[in-house]
């Protein structure tokens, strides 16, 4: 058990910490499973997603790949919004060389006490279909679990500053992107019941 885990955890939750992720709050669809999570003594969760689909608009360089790249034109953790898209597709600045859609499925990562403890909740992701996920220990002794599936989906729309699918194009990507999503909150369902049921008697 690491002497440091109740400091870390103090840390990470105190209301003055700032959030770093550009919404700045927990999804509201994993709000509860977070919480359940972070009251329990053993466990707390240092980031999350509930999954999302976003167009974003990037600038190829040589030497950099990294998110400075990007811009977020849209995002959403529900449905997504075909005329949204569309609008936005339409209104892009004429500079931009790609536009590519993407789908990212629920992540969570959640430092655990013990290494038994980490491997009850890696358990359980297994279980419900989280096929990606996994444990990595830090030279401090911090344990980490990620709980991650496959469930990704990238098209580009724009290249080299040109729309190069028609409107029925993007309408099949976008429901695409939509049934991920629902089989998304499907799985994040199923996960949060089966960690609630186990949280109570450990």
């Amino acid at each position: 058990m690491s002497k440091h885990f109740d400091q870390w955890k103090h840390d990470a939750l105190s209301n003055d910490k700032e959030d770093l992720s550009r919404k700045h709050s927990i999804d509201d669809y994993i709000v509860n499973l977070i919480n359940q999570i972070n009251n329990h003594n053993d466990y707390y969760t240092s980031s999350s997603c509930s999954g999302r689909t976003i167009v974003f608009s990037s600038t190829p360089t040589v030497t950099s790949s990294t998110k400075s790249d990007c811009q977020w034109l849209y995002v959403t953790h529900a449905q997504a919004d075909l005329n949204a898209i569309l609008n936005c597709l339409e209104q892009r600045p004429k500079d931009i060389d790609m536009i590519s859609i993407k789908f990212e499925a629920f992540i969570l990562h959640i430092i655990c006490r013990t290494l038994e403890c980490a491997k009850i909740l890696l358990n359980i992701a297994l279980e419900c279909g989280y096929r990606n996920s996994g444990l990595v220990m830090s030279n401090q002794g911090k344990i980490t679990l990620a709980i991650r599936s496959t469930h990704a989906l990238e098209v580009p729309l724009v290249i080299g500053g040109r729309l190069c699918v028609d409107e029925n194009y993007i309408s099949q990507i976008v429901s695409i992107a939509n049934e991920k999503m629902t089989a998304n909150m499907t799985k994040i369902d199923k996960f949060s019941s089966c960690v609630e049921n186990k949280l109570k008697i450990i």
